[in-house]
């Protein structure tokens, strides 16, 4: 059965290039959907779905939109049209990969519309801006960008070179198939820097009774990817050893960019949770994410070009509240697990940012206002001790098979 590539461009621009790529794809046994997103003049080539049904399917009347010259409105009714045309496309069977190009703007709407659709679809985009930040295009999905380095401007060999390999990139993808099957249950690990040994030590005790361990760095989009993953149905217990982006997001540290979704998902799905502390005694910053002058003077620990600040009591009271709050609200089994004798590298003894007395603050404040059926277990052992992984695997592995 022939697979189906929908081909994602501003028509009225780069319509040459969409039908270049169309003719490759169709070179190479693959047929193909083109999808209009231009908002500025007429396709230059004959869409399958044009701006004006993408625009529609939003909710839009993009001949209204376009008298008025309100390129914002245009830009978003594009946006939701393409989005939900995309994963109504996918529902159906009808495409089994995407492609997109674009500068800015095109890059923006393209980037949008993949990002409705599942973890494992081929997504691809050829853009100008590539080179640049695009934490904001990819977000938590698995979208590939490759650089055009040129402008898609002018037709010439460098381009049609750069356009042939991306759709022989997204045909090769496209033939791997989307579907991600495993032969074993899989667990999600939140991890970063300064407590990576507690996930690392989790690996081989989960291995033991059965599950895939699957790690996610807690940089912000990790955990959002997380989320995500589980709300897919993809994850049977989470051991989320890592809630440090909590402090990150909101003093706008490294590890900033979580949303009001974080530590919520697996209990609305009801996916066992095993819960730890780590990293919530630091803060990160580096010189691209400046610490705030309401944190200068704390106690620093260097980790590379990025330093870890600690977290003091007023801090900790503020933490307690975000996790008790969602804790609260699971419907799921929730186990608490705290090390007594540290929750990252820095915080270890001898290691300038340990502190038991502040990291007590969070216990003592959690056992009071969490649901009394809420276990919170304390351990004499540090958070990278394979005893603290052992114990937590076995909590875990309890709640997902059931008394």
């Amino acid at each position: 059965m022939k697979r189906n590539l929908l081909i994602i461009a501003t028509m009225d621009t780069k319509g040459r290039e969409a039908d270049f790529i169309k003719a490759c794809a169709i070179e190479q046994g693959v047929d193909t959907l083109l999808m209009d997103i231009g908002t500025l003049g007429e396709s230059s080539v004959k869409p399958d779905i044009t701006s004006y049904e993408v625009a529609r399917v939003g909710g839009y009347n993009l001949d209204e939109i376009k008298l008025k010259k309100d390129r914002s409105t245009a830009v978003k009714a594009i946006e939701e049209g393409g989005a939900r045309l995309a994963e109504w496309l996918f529902k159906e069977g009808k495409i089994d990969g995407v492609i997109g190009m674009g500068g800015g703007t095109g890059t923006g709407i393209v980037s949008f519309i993949m990002r409705r659709l599942p973890f494992g679809f081929p997504k691809f985009i050829i853009s100008t801006v590539a080179s640049r930040d695009i934490r904001e295009y990819i977000r938590t999905k698995d979208i590939v960008i490759f650089h055009s380095v040129a402008d898609l401007l002018g037709f010439n060999d460098f381009i049609r070179k750069i356009l042939r390999q991306a759709t022989s990139a997204i045909c090769g993808m496209m033939k791997e198939g989307f579907e991600i099957k495993s032969s074993k249950p899989m667990v999600a690990v939140t991890a970063y820097g300064v407590s990576s040994a507690c996930a690392l030590n989790a690996e081989p005790f989960l291995e033991k009774k059965g599950y895939e361990m699957i790690g996610f760095h807690a940089n912000g989009i990790g955990g959002m990817a997380m989320e995500e993953m589980i709300a897919q149905g993809m994850i049977a217990g989470v051991l989320d050893f890592t809630p440090h982006e909590i402090a990150d997001n909101m003093f706008g540290g490294y590890c900033r960019g979580i949303g009001p979704e974080r530590f919520e998902t697996a209990g609305k799905m009801g996916i066992p949770l095993v819960f730890a502390p780590g990293g919530l005694d630091n803060a990160v910053f580096s010189p691209f994410y400046p610490m705030p002058d309401i944190l200068k003077g704390r106690r620093i620990y260097t980790h590379d070009i990025r330093f870890c600040v600690r977290m003091e009591k007023d801090e900790m009271l503020m933490f307690v509240r975000i996790i008790g709050e969602k804790l609260n609200r699971y419907r799921s089994p929730v186990y608490v697990l705290i090390p007594k004798k540290g929750w990252s590298e820095a915080d270890r003894e001898g290691m300038e940012l340990y502190d038991p007395a502040v990291n007590k603050v969070f216990v003592d404040e959690l056992r009071r206002i969490l649901r009394y059926d809420i276990p919170v277990e304390e351990m004499d052992c540090h958070i990278s001790d394979k005893r603290f992984a052992e114990r937590a695997v076995d909590i875990l592995d309890k709640m997902i098979k059931g008394p």
